[in-house]
């Protein structure tokens, strides 16, 4: 599952997906999400930090609480979302960009764990 307010970065999340023979679901709002982690079918959860409504803490809490592996991406320039992502505990960060470009074999590696 990927929360994301982009259609386009969704649509790439769920066609690198597919690629490695794997499944996705974009959706846009933080709301649907833990909704997603609550019914217990979420394995995994890729996340925009710079998504607005966002409460990573508790997105966090129910990640783990799912034992649902988490990625986070945000924009280069806004460190401080980073910052955040690692006080709340998530361990793969990365900017939106490298996220984009290296997504196949990001997602592969957390695949293959």
């Amino acid at each position: 599952m990927a929360v994301v307010d982009d259609l386009m970065v969704g649509v790439r999340i769920e066609e690198a997906a597919k690629g490695i023979g794997a499944r996705a679901e974009a959706v846009s709002s933080y709301e649907e999400a833990r909704q997603s982690l609550r019914s217990g079918v979420v394995e995994s959860l890729v996340v925009d930090l710079a998504i607005s409504g966002l409460d990573l803490d508790k997105l966090v809490r129910e990640a783990r609480q799912a034992r649902a592996w988490l990625i986070a991406f945000y924009p280069h320039v806004n460190v401080e979302l980073r910052r955040a992502a690692k006080r709340a505990g998530v361990e793969r960060i990365y900017p939106r960009s490298r996220f984009l470009r290296d997504l196949p074999n990001i997602l592969r590696e957390r695949l293959d764990k």
